[in-house]
């Protein structure tokens, strides 16, 4: 009993060495393979052997090599399914927020009376190529036109705030009345923050170049307004959507009536030095 199991064991080495001794023979004729120079009729004859034989010897390793990698692709594969999967579960989820964003903004806009939101425009990036030195203040030109899809009225703003808007048109310019012209049919209805969070509208009307400074008329005499606080277009027509930031209230006073208060707007824009602006393009 004894010797048979000795013979069991002496069989297993003699299998390892002899899978040892052709491992270590591929091995060498490996070499002879890849070596470029011509070889003789015996090396050709031994190639052709050894290549038959490694093909048999290493098939059953390139099968389990084969395998494990058909399943770790597979796995790949799984992983990358579970990750689009919750990518289109947070898709689906996004597209519902969004879309009751839009509702609330529809009721908002409804509520206020406000026709558009800075949401709804896309934006073409220009810059200044012109400015006329005796109404400094007035116009400008920008290097966009319509073969950008400018067109008249549309917002201009910098990253500041408010600068404008288009009134003139070429296919390849635009000229852009600023919010400081002196053009007396250049009115533009905001919005004054308050200390309670009211809402005070009111109509911007002039600029005065020595101060620096806007004029916002309209305002209830009794309405709360702190120095410092944000003044923001209303969106109460189609030209300027709500949101876009004029200034901050630098002081104020009582009209000629007594009535109502005339509010002074610091810019939140340098007005005499623009250099890139944003043109305000609603989306189709």
């Amino acid at each position: 009993m004894i010797n048979v199991h000795k013979k069991k064991i002496d069989t297993k080495y003699i299998v390892l060495i002899i899978i040892g001794i052709i491992i270590l023979l591929l091995t060498i004729f490996s070499f002879i393979i890849k070596d470029k120079r011509d070889l003789s009729a015996p090396e050709r004859f031994l190639k052709d052997i050894f290549i038959s034989v490694e093909n048999v010897v290493l098939f059953p390793f390139r099968f389990i090599s084969d395998e494990i990698e058909e399943f770790i692709n597979l796995k790949d594969v799984y992983e990358e399914n579970k990750v689009l999967k919750s990518n289109l579960d947070r898709y689906d989820l996004l597209y519902t927020q969004n879309q009751e964003l839009k509702r609330q903004i529809e009721e908002l806009k409804e509520e206020y009376g406000v026709e558009t939101v800075l949401s709804e425009y896309e934006y073409i990036k220009s810059t200044v190529i012109n400015r006329n030195l005796n109404y400094w203040y007035d116009t400008i030109t920008i290097d966009k036109g319509t073969k950008a899809g400018i067109t008249k009225d549309m917002a201009v703003i910098t990253s500041k705030g408010l600068i404008g808007k288009i009134i003139k048109v070429t296919k390849n310019t635009s000229e852009v009345k600023l919010i400081t012209s002196s053009n007396s049919n250049n009115k533009i209805s905001v919005i004054v923050e308050t200390p309670n969070n009211t809402r005070l509208y009111g109509i911007l009307t002039d600029y005065d170049n020595n101060k620096n400074t806007l004029s916002i008329e309209g305002i209830s005499d009794n309405s709360t307004i702190d120095k410092g606080s944000k003044v923001y277009t209303s969106g109460l027509n189609d030209i300027f959507p709500s949101g876009i930031l004029i200034g901050e209230v630098k002081n104020e006073k009582k009209d000629n009536y007594g009535l109502s208060k005339v509010v002074y707007v610091t810019p939140s824009n340098d007005m005499s030095d623009i250099t890139y602006v944003t043109v305000l393009k609603r989306k189709n």
